[in-house]
Formats: structure tokens, C-alpha cells, sequence
């Protein structure tokens, strides 16, 4: 069975134009044509779920998605593990400055203080570290 690019569009929440995008720089070629309007077999979609689980979903930048799909690119290009290995590190920072920001919402909301915002003193000391950190950084002269 053949799709036309508007119904996959469609099924999986995308613009036709990315598709076309996906298609101008190969990433994901349509099976064929019916006149001009390009058509989606069984495997572009298993494709094109892949494209979104890596990177709509957030694990990885188009690029490093097409690097990864791709196989080993030629020349001195990363590798496909080696891209998974970065994202994995950017989704494991990502993970803890959320954690992060869970532990301060949290206290947010159980602060004895009044007016938690304005008057609590541990977000007080939070915020005097984050601005004196920022105080504290060489300017960048490049």
C-alpha cells in the first residue's frame, strides 16, 4: 500500500514541508510518485517513525538523526554510536537539570513562607549563588 504525502503528513502530525525537507536532503526519499505528488510505502513510515522517535521526541538534533540512520557516513564524519553516545550524555544532563528544577518547584510548594516567591530564603540563596556565579565568569573576548 502507497501513501500520499498528505496523509502521512497527516498520521503522523508532521508538515508536508518537512517531509519535502526530509526528502531535499535525504533523509527520508519517498517509494515513488503518483504525478507530482510524492507516496510513502511500509518502509519510508517504519523510517519516518524512527526520524521521530530520534529526534522530534527530543534524543537528537536532525543532523546527528540523519548521521545515526544513516550508517557509518564516509570520511572523518562520526559515526553512528559515537552520535548515540553524545545524546545519551545531552539526555542525561537534560534529566538532571530537570530533577533539579523538580527539587526547586517542590520546595516552592511546600515552603512555610507566605509568599514562597519573594519570601523564602532558600531560593533567596539559590538565586545570590546563580547571580554571583554569573558575576564571576571571564568575559568572553573571542
Amino acid at each position: 500500500m502507497r501513501y500520499l504525502i498528505s496523509e502521512v503528513a497527516r498520521y503522523f502530525g508532521t508538515a508536508v514541508s518537512a517531509l519535502r525537507y526530509y526528502d531535499q536532503i535525504g533523509l527520508l526519499r519517498p517509494a515513488g510518485r503518483r504525478g507530482t505528488v510524492r507516496t510513502y510505502g511500509r518502509d519510508e513510515l517504519l523510517r519516518l517513525a524512527l526520524i521521530r522517535l530520534l529526534h522530534h521526541d527530543g534524543m537528537m538534533s536532525l543532523a546527528d538523526t540523519a548521521t545515526a540512520i544513516s550508517g557509518n557516513p564516509p570520511g572523518d564524519q562520526p559515526t553512528a554510536r559515537l552520535v548515540i553516545a553524545e545524546s545519551i550524555r545531552v539526555v542525561q544532563r537534560q534529566v538532571q537539570q530537570l530533577r533539579e528544577a523538580e527539587q526547586v518547584l517542590e520546595h516552592l510548594l511546600t515552603c512555610p513562607r507566605k509568599d514562597p516567591i519573594r519570601d523564602c530564603p532558600v531560593l533567596r540563596a539559590q538565586l545570590e549563588h546563580t547571580v554571583d556565579a554569573a558575576i564571576e565568569q571571564p568575559e568572553d573576548r573571542s
